[in-house]
């Protein structure tokens, strides 16, 4: 895009007076960047720090292509020419004797002794004598825009914010993404015209600005150029509101932004941000263009670069390529890696992991599923195609979703056995043991993609999330509802306060080992699980002293995996302060590393807390089977 004006066409004296210098209105590319401003509005005016009272009006609207040119010498003050954007009236016409009663919605704006109308984009609304800005909800309508804040609107499918109105200090604005825009354009075939109002006031003047400062109105620009601009130079002011004298400057900016060309023939279609022929990934032939297999319509007589292949030819990508859409809204990613983006595009015939490193689909089905402006992501990501000895060791890796699925089967399977536990003492559980759920967010990200180049903060982030998965999935209601068929207080510590979920779990699976161990009858059960808690084993009879600490010894390592998923929370530092020496103790009596955690160490986490549900499973049953 041009720029509005260039600096040379200008005279000088426009920014002989720094204060007063218009230059970063008007020496800008019409459209570029990632953002553009539609409107602006300045809600207070107050001088800064340099003495200079500075206001910002800026507001946009649609016209056709040559709306500008017919409009140009009608294009003065800002004030003047839109006054009333956006408001909507009724009024009558007269001709003659005769009366035409007409109504103009928001949306229609009828600029004076022209026969242009133009659509308000975003205008300056007044509200119980306050000014904001208001959206055209046409441009959200159009993207299918979702508004996550009153204030934000992001595209769901593509992951991106695309409109934002945001408020900094004294200056009210809304923009949208360049690349949004230019397609919303397109797809109206009408112009952007930009209506910007400036003025600049440098509260109580030196004396060499004031010299500086030439008294003189100036007009520029042309109709083939698409802007005009008229600076009004009005000299020193006098006193006024108890500001003392200023020099003031006044901008009436115009300027329009052109539609892109649609093809006619397919005037949907989204323009790629790389050349199609071009974009290849590595196959087994050598690389190869995925556009071969696209439904995209490329020009005639274009000629793809590299080999050819077939269809179901296999492309390899890092799998860190899946954590773009983890966390993205409206995306899902299953746990063999396919990827779906709602309705918009998946990913997902013939995709699958490879072990925790690769990911793998056909070259056609990449081609078909993923849409070409996510093409460049994928090209990040793709790696060679691996040799048959390397996929087969990569392949040996239990991947993070399906040890993720085996802990939540235990899960479930100790609650079935649970219900067997409890109904052998006629209790009624009112809820499962486990009420967690793979669903949830600490369940969905606790299978996320594990970066190679994670540093410790992601094991420690992994181990809260588990603990969170696990522990906090628990049900103290049903747990206490068991352990009381054994003693009214026995959901109780030796001081009385009531145990948590972890806890009462030790307490529950102690009874279940003694069950097992020393079959002794349920009036018993409340003096033992004393026993072996608070009270010295001196007081018993050897044999069973022996008998005590060992149900004890038992409990304890079978559910060491929780009692470390909690200290780890709690001394980690996600959460809490960070304790290094607690969390080396802690990681150590599991048999973990004590630092420089990496993916095999979470890996080998989930089976050690998978093997703890699953021996506690074992020990309900076998207690079970005792009575």
């Amino acid at each position: 895009m041009s720029l509005i004006f260039n600096r040379n066409d200008l005279p000088t004296h426009l920014f002989s007076v720094p204060e007063l210098d218009f230059s970063g209105d008007l020496f800008v590319d019409r459209l570029s960047g990632l953002w553009f401003r539609l409107g602006a509005v300045t809600l207070k005016p107050q001088p800064n720090d340099r003495g200079v009272e500075d206001l910002i009006q800026r507001q946009s609207m649609l016209l056709p292509p040559e709306g500008f040119a017919e409009l140009y010498d009608r294009l003065e003050s800002v004030g003047d020419v839109i006054r009333d954007l956006g408001k909507p009236d009724s009024f009558l016409r007269h001709d003659g004797d005769r009366k035409e009663y007409a109504y103009t919605p928001y949306h229609r704006f009828e600029i004076s002794s022209t026969p242009v109308t133009c659509e308000p984009l975003v205008f300056i609304r007044t509200l119980n004598s306050v000014e904001e800005l208001f959206i055209n909800p046409d441009l959200e309508l159009f993207f299918e825009l979702e508004e996550k804040t009153n204030d934000l609107w992001w595209d769901a499918i593509r992951g991106v914010e695309v409109l934002r109105r945001s408020t900094i200090e004294n200056l009210q604005t809304v923009e949208v993404r360049v690349n949004y825009l230019k397609r919303y354009l397109q797809q109206r075939q009408l112009s952007l015209m930009v209506g910007h109002y400036r003025h600049l006031h440098l509260l109580d003047p030196a004396s060499d600005a004031i010299e500086a400062y030439l008294k003189e109105d100036v007009e520029f620009g042309s109709k083939d150029q698409g802007s005009k601009a008229i600076v009004q130079n009005w000299g020193l002011q006098p006193e006024f509101l108890g500001k003392g004298q200023f020099l003031s400057r006044r901008l009436h900016l115009w300027y329009e932004i052109k539609p892109p060309a649609i093809d006619i023939d397919d005037p949907w279609a989204e323009e790629p941000p790389f050349d199609p022929y071009e974009f290849t990934l590595p196959t087994s032939n050598g690389p190869v263009a995925p556009g071969r297999f696209s439904r995209y319509r490329y020009g005639e007589g274009g000629e793809f670069k590299g080999s050819s292949c077939d269809f179901m030819d296999r492309v390899y990508f890092n799998q860190e390529v899946l954590s773009k859409y983890e966390g993205s809204s409206g995306c899902k990613v299953s746990d063999e890696g396919s990827v779906s983006c709602r309705d918009y595009w998946s990913l997902w015939r013939s995709t699958s992991r490879i072990g925790n490193e690769l990911l793998s689909t056909a070259i056609g089905d990449f081609a078909e599923g993923v849409p070409l402006l996510e093409w460049p992501h994928w090209k990040q990501y793709a790696v060679d195609p691996p040799c048959v000895v390397t996929r087969e060791v990569i392949a040996q890796e239990k991947t993070i979703p399906n040890a993720v699925n085996a802990l939540v089967d235990e899960l479930e399977s100790l609650n079935t056995m649970f219900q067997n536990f409890a109904n052998t003492v006629n209790v009624e559980l009112l809820s499962p043991l486990w009420c967690g759920s793979v669903e949830s967010p600490a369940g969905r990200q606790l299978k996320w993609v594990y970066p190679t180049t994670a540093d410790d903060d992601e094991f420690l982030k992994r181990v809260t999330f588990l603990s969170t998965f696990v522990i906090d999935g628990l049900t103290p209601k049903s747990l206490r509802r068991v352990v009381r068929a054994w003693g009214e207080d026995l959901h109780r510590d030796l001081q009385n306060q009531s145990l948590g979920s972890r806890k009462l779990l030790e307490r529950v699976s102690l009874i279940a080992v003694l069950i097992e161990n020393l079959q002794p009858n349920n009036s018993e059960i409340s003096e033992l699980v004393r026993l072996v808690e608070g009270q010295p084993l001196d007081t018993v009879d050897t044999e069973l002293e022996c008998e005590l600490r060992e149900a004890y010894c038992k409990t304890r390592k079978m559910l060491a995996s929780l009692a470390f998923l909690y200290d780890l929370r709690t001394h980690g530092g996600i959460a809490h302060a960070p304790d290094s020496r607690k969390v080396e103790t802690v990681a150590s009596k599991l048999g973990l590393s004590t630092k420089n955690w990496h993916r095999t160490d979470y890996l080998n986490l989930l089976k050690i807390v998978t093997d703890s549900v699953s021996k506690t499973y074992d020990q309900f049953s076998a207690a079970v089977r005792t009575f």
